[in-house]
């Protein structure tokens, strides 16, 4: 096993204790949304912290990446940079709903390497490493081969402003129902690149790209066999305000067929 995959596995299940340990203690009080905050901003602060212990201990010299530092600014460094999203789901860590995860993405020479998503509700581990495929608790995955859109199930992460666009992704939503889709809007977009690298979920719609947050499930999806498209079919890009679709080539085909005249620019 590469050494720093290791210590990042290390890592995600140190901070995953510490946030389930909070996560039973159910400190959150529903009507009071700033102790709320107050208290999921601690829980962000003190994991990350731990994160960063673990990392620096063996790897003193590699940059971690910086909450809302962008990550295409470093691309190009010739240094390690460890991209960690400590928890991806907080609403529904709020609401103890038990879907959220913790991730790392190792960029080595300004490729990505190494992936680590930790689901510590069910200690579910997705690892992938760059040539070597990925994994589910130590078993190789693969993505869903489905190739007909009836009866697929398929992730979606809203856009967080759709304006005077709300028509035509309504109108969109109504022609893929109708075509057998059924959707899922979970509320960590992490966990659910994770699902689709493992084949549990048959395709992601990403319409609110988060670069930083994606970083480490596209190495995983990339391994398990998936393509990044973008709504029309064409490569994917960084265009964090018009998303993406990730799904096996041929699912891809048949959704972006469907959907490409309601594909707003």
């Amino acid at each position: 096993m590469h050494p720093m995959l290791n210590i990042a596995i290390r890592a995600v299940r140190k901070g995953g204790d510490f946030i389930i340990q909070n996560y039973d203690t159910h400190k959150f009080i529903k009507e009071d949304l700033e102790k709320n905050k107050t208290f999921i901003k601690n829980i962000i602060y003190k994991t990350n912290r731990i994160i960063n212990q673990i990392i620096h201990k063996s790897y003193p010299h590699h940059i971690i990446l910086k909450k809302n530092e962008n990550i295409f600014l470093k691309k190009n460094n010739e240094n390690t940079i460890w991209v960690i999203n400590e928890l991806d789901g907080k609403n529904n860590f709020i609401k103890c709903f038990p879907y959220f995860c913790i991730s790392i993405a190792i960029i080595i020479k300004s490729q990505i390497e190494i992936s680590v998503i930790y689901d510590p509700i069910r200690n579910d581990l997705f690892t992938a490493v760059k040539g070597q495929g990925s994994q589910l608790n130590g078993y190789r995955t693969r993505c869903s081969k489905v190739n007909t859109l009836n009866c697929t199930t398929v992730a979606v992460n809203l856009p967080e402003k759709i304006y005077n666009e709300t028509f035509s992704y309504f109108e969109m939503y109504k022609k893929l129902i109708f075509c057998g889709i059924s959707f899922r809007c979970t509320g960590s977009t992490v966990l659910d690149t994770a699902y689709v690298a493992a084949g549990k979920i048959d395709c992601l719609f990403d319409f609110n790209l988060e670069p930083n947050n994606f970083i480490a499930g596209k190495l995983q999806v990339r391994e398990a066999g998936c393509l990044i498209s973008n709504f029309t079919g064409g490569h994917e890009h960084n265009n964090c305000h018009s998303g993406n679709i990730t799904s096996n080539p041929k699912f891809i085909r048949l959704i972006t067929e469907k959907i490409r005249a309601f594909y707003l620019i």
